[in-house]
């Protein structure tokens, strides 16, 4: 196992498909990026959904939601993008190895497991499936695994300190943009969804 490799599952805390998945999407970036990393204050990681690939994109780019140039773009798709704020250059990576993978069997492998009863053999085969799956992420040919594509974006905005003012239900500050109103008072997300139930 690679070091680079071994340090984002030490940073996962458990060996899985998704952080190889976020691994080899990482490593392709980075190269593919080349001098448009020289400057790592104009470098953002785009992420299209939450999963534990995204701790392998943190360790590996150096770019993560408390430095906020990590940005979860929410757009429901393993697609992965690092990008220069500066020049917009970017390199787009779409993971078409879940469009292959056998998702049913392997969940509901996943799930029998996770019970009780689970038999020996159950256990010895999802072993065996997750080491496969996992051999086969960091040693297929990118080409087999990514879509990649140079692309030209504009800056995302930064989120960077905010106005925050008392919610007038619990009292705590809160950024101003996301209090509402509520019966004449200004509540915070929690607050509004506290009244809500």
């Amino acid at each position: 196992m690679k070091k680079v490799f071994q340090d984002a599952v030490d940073f996962h805390r458990h060996l899985c498909l998704d952080i190889a998945v976020g691994y080899r999407a990482a490593e392709i970036l980075v190269r593919e990026m080349g001098d448009e990393l020289k400057n790592m204050k104009e470098v953002v990681a785009l992420v299209g959904n939450q999963t534990c690939a995204l701790d392998a994109i943190q360790e590996i780019t150096g770019c993560t939601f408390g430095k906020r140039n990590l940005i979860l773009t929410q757009v429901g798709k393993p697609v992965y993008i690092l990008q220069n704020t500066k020049t917009g250059n970017s390199v787009r990576a779409y993971c078409r190895y879940w469009d292959r993978f056998d998702h049913t069997e392997f969940r509901a492998l996943r799930k029998a497991v996770k019970k009780p009863d689970a038999t020996a053999e159950q256990k010895t085969t999802l072993e065996r499936l997750t080491k496969e799956a996992i051999d086969k992420i960091l040693s297929a040919p990118e080409s087999e695994l990514f879509q990649v594509s140079h692309i030209v974006l504009p800056a995302p905005k930064i989120s960077g300190k905010y106005p925050a003012a008392a919610c007038d239900i619990c009292g705590e500050h809160t950024d101003e943009a996301l209090l509402t109103e509520a019966s004449d008072k200004k509540c915070c997300p929690e607050c509004a969804t506290k009244k809500a139930v």
